[in-house]
């Protein structure tokens, strides 16, 4: 007795903390939906600091902050000494649109320490009132030993930046703050950065420019000062620009080396000018890491007037410079459009710079972005006239060229590339296929066919077709490979039928069909039973099935069989048509083993109608026990797959109900034919 009235004091006890935690939720969603700002205010100002009270009020001030009236604004501000809603209700105050809300802060201000007043003071600072300065200012003097409030008034007259938040913050930044705090010293750097920002989002760069330069203090940490180095550069006139990033780069801060880089992308035009003037005349006087990391840059400007002005160091490097630096250069060349031709003449008129994996990768990207004019005409000339006696200055030099004229799909080296195909082995025979297979167009097809030639790679021959195919109709495709396959004698033929048989579809599947018969009849057959294009399948199987129908030898009706039941077996198609299938494949086959083959088409579709279809077969001795085993298969099959649903229990639903009475007389046949034990058994336990 003892023990049950335990555990019904433990049920009361769960109910209860349950029907609590469902009007809790009902009360939040309350406050969510409320348009009733008294109600509002009401639930603030509950006593209360349980939990789930301080929930409710976070809730309600979140909502306050966006229905809220000046009326609000007392319960919000007798929240902000409290740790838990001090939060929130900041949160409500900073997005009111009332002065009364200023008053409120800063009188919390004025009362508040610790971490409320550093709370109140950011929020003073996301206001952004220049009246809020003098308030800060006397906070600043009186809490000069608190680090975290000297760090949000810093962050706060950054955020207000007026002139006078601007000025209290360069005094700062002028003091001996050597021995500072860390932190101190970060938020006096981002206090900055943000008053500079807002000077140069108001129009007046230069008295930005004095901000940011207060920032290359070496008392800031690096990081503030790179900051500061990056956002004066870009601010100030392109003179004062241009030598700064050229001083900078001379020295090995690698923070400000990188603000140095990033500011030369950033430049305005005219400042980019300068700036690239600049760094070709005093290119020399930087580290090798450097120049790389220049060249790199100045290539990514998009004014022409930078572009003009960098060329000339760009080739200059592409010529004589280090790998690093060709590549950097291939890289700049790639963007800077200026004199095309000269860049892909420098670069690849030296095949040493082709033994350089990186270096000839840099190249054939460079001249796959080239979109000029003279440089097309010149590529395809190239490919045209000399492109053989090129290939064979070097292995390296040849799949370069050959990838670019991938990537460029140039038709005009087409007939090379087939002669590299033909000649070549590994890599170089791959490189001109897979350049054919971007290259050729309908009316050129044959080049690649040509040099497929020979291939015994099914995988190569398919992904090389379907390259071409992703870009040329299919069905135009196979009715030119089918010409060429009706003008070739029998050994091209017969190389051009596994070709048919990549391409698919329903124009290709004709043409295998066609040559079944005569010399192409074996190799016909054999491309038939490994046809794959499911969209094929029910051609597929009429031309399977009239082969095993209408040929008198027994090699060939097996094939025709097989087929037959492959498609039955492996491409989608509705089940009452595989079901119809292999009655017929039954019917046709001559051998038992190849009648036997539509069990395994039964075993395919876990369905309830296939449990019936395979037990029809049961009245052939021969193949009794088969039918049995595939039919209790597909009904364990079933069984794995729905493990809850009960054959015998009564059901609404009237297809669920035709399939259970299926399985149920299906295992009871099972059990009545079969003279397999374990058939007998695993039939009798679905049961």
């Amino acid at each position: 007795m003892r023990k049950l009235f335990t555990t019904s004091l433990l049920a009361l006890a769960v109910a209860a903390l349950f029907a609590a935690a469902s009007a809790r939720a009902q009360d939040v969603q309350a406050i969510i939906t409320s348009d009733d700002e008294a109600f509002l205010i009401e639930t603030i100002e509950k006593p209360g600091d349980e939990p789930q009270d301080i929930l409710v009020k976070n809730v309600a001030c979140k909502r306050l902050a966006v229905i809220g009236t000046e009326k609000a604004i007392p319960a919000l501000a007798a929240m902000l000494p409290y740790e838990k809603l001090s939060f929130s209700a900041r949160y409500a105050l900073e997005s009111m649109p009332y002065e009364a809300c200023d008053a409120a802060l800063a009188q919390a201000a004025n009362e508040l320490t610790g971490l409320q007043l550093v709370g109140v003071v950011d929020t003073i600072g996301v206001r952004g009132k220049a009246e809020s300065v003098p308030q800060l200012k006397e906070l600043g003097a009186k809490y000069a030993d608190d680090v975290l409030v000297t760090k949000a008034i810093y962050a706060a007259m950054g955020m207000i930046g007026s002139e006078d938040a601007a000025a209290y913050l360069a005094d700062e930044a002028n003091k001996d703050f050597s021995g500072a705090d860390f932190l101190l010293k970060r938020g006096l750097g981002d206090g900055i950065l943000y008053a500079a920002d807002k000077f140069v989002k108001a129009g007046n760069a230069a008295r930005a420019a004095e901000l940011y330069a207060l920032l290359a203090k070496p008392d800031f940490p690096s990081f503030v000062q790179a900051a500061g180095l990056y956002r004066w550069i870009v601010t100030v006139g392109p003179e004062d620009a241009a030598a700064k990033i050229v001083a900078t780069l001379k020295t090995s801060d690698a923070l400000k080396v990188s603000a140095a880089i990033k500011s030369i992308r950033e430049l305005n035009d005219d400042s980019g000018v300068a700036a690239v003037n600049a760094l070709v005349a005093a290119f020399g006087d930087f580290s090798e890491a450097t120049q790389v990391r220049v060249a790199r840059a100045i290539g990514d400007r998009k004014d022409d007037g930078s572009r003009q002005a960098a060329n000339a160091l760009l080739l200059k490097i592409a010529n004589d410079g280090s790998n690093a630096l060709k590549v950097a250069a291939a890289q700049a060349l790639a963007k800077n459009g200026v004199n095309q031709v000269a860049a892909f003449e420098t670069l690849a008129g030296n095949t040493a710079n082709f033994d350089d994996a990186e270096l000839s990768d840099a190249i054939v990207a460079m001249a796959a972005e080239f979109e000029a004019d003279d440089f097309d005409a010149a590529w395809k000339e190239i490919c045209a006239d000399d492109f053989g006696a090129t290939l064979a200055k070097s292995d390296n030099l040849a799949l370069a060229y050959m990838k670019i004229a991938e990537l460029r799909r140039t038709a005009e080296a087409g007939k090379t590339l087939v002669t590299v195909a033909e000649t070549k082995e590994g890599a170089l025979r791959d490189g001109a296929l897979s350049a054919l297979s971007e290259i050729v167009s309908l009316d050129s097809l044959d080049l690649l066919v040509q040099a497929l030639d020979g291939e015994t790679d099914d995988a190569k021959v398919d992904w090389l077709l379907r390259a071409a195919l992703t870009r040329l109709p299919r069905e135009d495709c196979a009715a030119k490979v089918a010409s060429l396959f009706n003008d070739a004698d029998l050994e091209n033929k017969l190389k051009i039928l596994p070709l048919l048989k990549q391409i698919g579809g329903g124009t290709a599947l004709m043409a295998v069909a066609n040559a079944c018969g005569g010399d192409t009849l074996d190799k016909a057959t054999q491309i038939l039973g490994e046809w794959n294009t499911p969209e094929d399948a029910e051609i597929l199987a009429e031309i399977c099935l009239t082969i095993a129908k209408q040929t008198n030898d027994p090699k060939y009706h097996v094939r025709g069989i097989r087929g037959y039941v492959r498609v039955a077996r492996q491409f989608e198609l509705p089940l009452a048509t595989k079901i119809a299938m292999c009655k017929t494949a039954f019917e046709t086959a001559q051998r038992p083993e190849d009648k036997a083959l539509i069990f395994e088409v039964f075993k395919r579709r876990i369905e309830a109608e296939n449990v019936a279809a395979a037990l029809e077969y049961a009245q052939y001795p021969e193949y009794k026990e088969a039918a049995c085993e595939a039919a209790v298969f597909v009904a364990e099959k079933i069984r794995d797959s729905q493990p809850d649903w009960n054959w015998t229990a009564p059901t609404d639903d009237q297809a669920r109900a035709a399939a259970a009475k299926i399985l149920v007389d299906g295992m009871k046949k099972v059990v009545e034919t079969t003279s397999d034990a374990d058939l007998k058994a695993r039939a009798q336990k679905l049961l």
